[in-house]
């Protein structure tokens, strides 16, 4: 649901986020998030673990078989694609369902801006992003106990998963406001990131020579995130 804190007060309004604001307009994340008490943040975190996880396991047995240093550059590349795969499901609810039930405009008439609401909706996902990079650093504390680990580096890749992250919730969120039905706008984000990621393989395959290799390099997210991996 969406609530509105008005003279220090909750109104819940309806809805999948929140933003929340006081008299003054100042826009916070609502402590009661609605990705919390709904199956969409636990069927993404499970996957996110299941599947980062298992390739976790077998580059560490790799590392261990050829006597080589852990590369935690394989478990960070995939946390990326999931991100990018599951956006649909974050941003799917964002604004779609507010339209088709008819509460964005009583939203709207709460004491805060547009951009106020919009950017307290985005906000709202950033959180869930984080709790997922945040359950995945066990896998860090996984290797520390067997060997030194460059903190900077992992950060770096941590925040490159962010951004990327960032990327496709925003894109989520924008095709949200443009469709009544979430399964629509979540079906819509989710061909969208897919095809960033035949974007980045086209890239990868394509001859440098080609005209159109920079075109694919500028919408390859991967190759954009390279330099934080």
């Amino acid at each position: 649901h969406i609530s509105v804190e008005v003279a220090s007060s909750w109104m819940d309004v309806g809805g999948s986020t929140i933003v929340l604001a006081d008299a003054s307009g100042r826009v916070g994340i609502n402590p009661r998030l609605a990705y919390f008490v709904s199956p969409t943040a636990y069927v993404i975190l499970t996957a996110m673990l299941f599947i980062s996880g298992y390739f976790f396991v077998e580059s560490m047995a790799l590392a261990a078989t050829q006597r080589l240093p852990a590369d935690y550059l394989v478990t960070l590349s995939t946390i990326s694609f999931v991100v990018m795969i599951s956006g649909g499901l974050v941003t799917m609810r964002l604004i779609a369902e507010e339209k088709s039930r008819g509460t964005l405009e009583i939203a709207l008439t709460a004491p805060v801006t547009e951009t106020q609401f919009v950017l307290g909706k985005f906000a709202a996902t950033l959180v869930l992003l984080l709790f997922q990079l945040a359950v995945t650093g066990g896998f860090v504390l996984i290797i520390s106990r067997y060997g030194q680990v460059d903190r900077g580096a992992i950060l770096c890749g941590f925040a490159g998963v962010l951004l990327v992250g960032s990327v496709i919730y925003a894109m989520g969120l924008f095709v949200s406001s443009l469709c009544t039905s979430q399964v629509t706008a979540g079906m819509i984000t989710f061909v969208l990131g897919l095809l960033l990621t035949v974007v980045q393989v086209a890239y990868e395959n394509v001859a440098a020579k080609e005209w159109y290799h920079p075109l694919l390099r500028a919408f390859a997210l991967s190759e954009h995130v390279q330099d934080f991996l």
